[in-house]
């Protein structure tokens, strides 16, 4: 079965992605964890995340979609994309947990994924929409960050079935079966 772009829920499309990194933080504003594993709960996001314990920057505030906050995930090509933007070099580039998205993929372009659904592993995340970057995360380390990750910023999800989500798991989208 070929990707789509349509909505794709049911057969598992072929696709070389790969989950490369996984970050928590506790609290808003802690320092992002990195794990090797972490629990996804379905209507509520990755076990010991902000997020997912209503401790996030803005918990607070209403989501623009539903469970819109339980899982932030990113491309690891637009982290190469914005350190080429901030002309960063390899001494000081920017690197996954400082721009504070939960999961990291290598080999797909997340944002083309808009309204769809992703497994890795068993774990099963609806695309909601864009993450733009805010300007916390440009206070935060003290550049420009909605110039940077403009329109490469990472993408909401909601966790639909939860389980274990696991370094190195494939990821493949999720197509009309």
């Amino acid at each position: 079965m070929e990707r789509t772009d349509d909505d794709c829920r049911g057969t598992r499309c072929n696709l070389m992605a790969q989950l490369v990194s996984i970050f928590v933080a506790p609290t808003a504003g802690a320092p992002m964890q990195s794990l090797d594993w972490v629990d996804a709960v379905a209507g509520r996001g990755l076990v010991g995340d902000r997020y997912a314990s209503g401790q996030g920057t803005f918990s607070g505030r209403m989501a623009v979609f539903e469970g819109a906050r339980e899982v932030s995930l990113i491309d690891r090509a637009s982290i190469a994309t914005c350190n080429q933007r901030l002309q960063r070099q390899a001494n000081n580039a920017l690197h996954a947990p400082d721009l504070r998205r939960n999961l990291v993929i290598e080999g797909m372009r997340l944002i083309e994924h808009k309204d769809q659904y992703l497994a890795i592993g068993d774990v099963v995340l609806q695309i909601l929409g864009s993450c733009p970057p805010c300007g916390y995360l440009s206070r935060l380390l003290d550049t420009d960050m909605r110039r940077a990750l403009r329109g490469i910023g990472g993408v909401r999800a909601r966790v639909e079935t939860g389980g274990v989500l696991r370094v190195g798991a494939a990821v493949s989208c999720l197509s009309k079966g």
